[in-house]
């Protein structure tokens, strides 16, 4: 059984969405809050699995809300429902933890399925806000640092980050050692990085996950959201 909380500063909006997930018979309605506050506060003391909340919520407001709710332990998903337009809110909203956003005007059948999936951990939200993401995030890395190298500075920067010498990622490359040393001389004038700490230290925080030899465990992620799937 899925355990809900409902956000929403109208009773008659709470009823309403209470019969239609309840219908659904794999989701129980635990809760009702009329606030943001009252939203954290139930969800704190309830522990649901999902949490649906309208962004324009009186109080702190949805968005605060999300952040308060996704910082608790455990973590409920957060799926928000207003009647604002997804590429006004999306991105932000899920970037403040929320699982997924949907419009209030969207049948009751995709509202009872975009609440099994964030309860499974999944995220729900439109194609249309997928490729706002997915636009957001190349642009994002478009304007890294990283994107001054060419793939083949890039190479010799990944491999330099793990200790490597250079003629051991000559050897790797197949270039001569010469070759490499006009590269590093390359990615200095280009990001001021001398030593193989400097190189390690901004893969770390590119997030240059594919960098071959840098252990998966010293990566750090970079800032961007988990795949969808439906």
């Amino acid at each position: 059984m899925i355990r809900v909380v409902l956000a929403d500063d109208h009773p008659v909006v709470r009823a309403g969405l209470r019969e239609i997930l309840e219908a659904a018979g794999d989701i129980e309605v635990i809760g009702e809050a009329a606030t943001g506050e009252e939203a954290v506060a139930l969800a704190k003391r309830l522990k649901p699995d999902v949490v649906v909340i309208d962004l324009g919520m009186p109080g702190i407001g949805g968005i605060e809300a999300t952040k308060h709710i996704t910082r608790g332990s455990p973590r409920p998903a957060v799926l928000v429902l207003t009647v604002y337009r997804e590429d006004q809110y999306g991105l932000r909203l899920l970037r403040a933890g929320a699982r997924g956003y949907l419009e209030k005007r969207v049948a009751p059948q995709e509202l009872v399925g975009a609440v099994r999936m964030v309860a499974r951990g999944e995220y729900y939200v439109s194609k249309e806000l997928e490729q706002e993401i997915l636009r957001s995030e190349f642009e994002k890395k478009a304007a890294s640092p990283a994107a001054r190298l060419t793939d083949r500075e890039l190479e010799v920067l990944c491999l330099m980050a793990t200790g490597k010498t250079t003629r051991e990622v000559a050897q790797e490359l197949r270039l001569s050692r010469k070759t490499v040393d006009t590269y590093r001389a390359r990615i200095r004038k280009k990001l001021d990085l001398r030593t193989s700490a400097d190189y390690l230290r901004f893969c770390l925080e590119e997030g240059l996950l594919e960098c071959p030899g840098v252990p998966e465990e010293a990566a750090l992620p970079p800032d961007s959201l988990p795949p969808f799937s439906r």
